[in-house]
C-alpha cells in the first residue's frame, strides 16, 4: 500500500476550557484543503473528552482523525506521541490553537519541499479572526540560546525518515532547542516565505503560564546541554 503523503500532528490539550472553539477553527480550515492525501494524528493530554468529542463528531468524519488518548503529560511528550504514529511521507505539526492560512497551504507545503525541513512564514490571530504580526522565518545560529527567528512549531514541516523528536524536558525552549538539532543534522531549512499557518495568541499558551523557576531551570538545562559559556547569553535574550 503506497504511503500517504502527509501526517498532521495535533498535540491537544483543553486548557481552561477553550479547546472546543480554538480545535474545531482548526480543523474547519483542514476540511477545505485542496490536498486531500493527509492523515490527523490527535494525541490527547486533556482530563476531559472535549478533544475527543470533537475528533468524533460527524461535521469532521471526512479528515479520517487517528485519536489517541495520551496520559503522559507535557507539550514535547505529547508531540512526540503523534509524531511516533506519523504514517505520512512527510510529518507536519499543528498545534491545536493555531490554523491553517488558507485552502492551499497543505498543497504549498508539498509543492515546495525539497530538502529534509521546511518552515513557512505565519501570522497571527489574537481571537477575532483578524491575521496581525506577520512573520518570515530566517535560522540564526544563536537560536537555541531563545533567539526565535523561526517561530512556533506549527510552521515547521519535516520528512518521516526517523524523524528527531523534542527533548520531553523542554517547554520554553523546546521548539529552540529542536530547531538547534535540525540544523546540526540537516544544515538549514528551506524557507517558503508565504503566510500558511496563522498563530493562535492567548493566555491559554503555555509560553504564558511558565512560571520563572521554570524558565531558569530550562537555562540551566541548555547550559548543560550546549556549553558552560553559553549561559550569559542567555541572560541577555530573556
Amino acid at each position: 500500500m503506497e504511503k500517504i503523503v502527509l501526517s498532521i500532528c495535533i498535540p491537544a490539550y483543553d486548557a481552561n476550557g477553550e479547546a472546543k472553539g480554538l480545535f474545531a477553527r482548526n480543523l474547519d480550515m483542514l476540511k477545505k484543503q485542496t490536498l486531500k492525501d493527509f492523515e490527523i494524528i490527535v494525541t490527547d493530554n486533556s482530563e476531559n473528552n472535549t478533544v475527543k468529542n470533537l475528533c468524533e463528531n460527524p461535521l469532521y468524519q471526512s479528515l479520517h482523525i487517528k485519536y489517541f488518548k495520551n496520559p503522559r503529560k507535557g507539550i514535547a511528550v505529547n508531540t512526540n506521541e503523534a509524531i511516533k504514529r506519523a504514517g505520512g511521507k512527510f510529518i507536519k505539526i499543528l498545534y491545536m490553537d493555531d490554523y491553517l492560512a488558507n485552502e492551499n497551504s497543505l498543497q504549498d507545503i508539498i509543492d515546495n519541499f525539497k530538502g529534509n525541513w521546511l518552515v513557512t512564514g505565519c501570522g497571527h490571530d489574537k481571537g477575532d479572526g483578524k491575521i496581525k504580526n506577520i512573520h518570515f522565518p530566517k535560522y540564526n545560529k544563536n537560536i537555541y540560546l531563545g533567539k526565535n527567528t523561526i517561530g512556533s512549531p506549527s510552521v515547521i514541516t519535516i520528512k518521516n525518515e526517523s524523524p528527531l523528536l523534542f527533548d520531553e524536558d523542554l517547554t520554553w525552549l523546546l521548539d529552540c532547542d529542536y530547531y538547534k538539532r535540525l540544523y546540526d543534522k540537516y544544515g538549514e531549512p528551506e524557507i517558503l516565505n508565504k503566510i500558511n499557518v496563522v498563530i493562535g495568541l492567548g493566555k491559554h499558551q503555555m509560553t504564558n503560564l511558565l512560571g520563572y523557576k521554570t524558565k531558569w531551570k530550562e537555562r540551566k538545562l541548555m547550559q548543560k546541554k550546549y556549553g558552560k559559556n553559553r549561559l550569559l547569553k542567555l541572560f541577555e535574550l530573556w
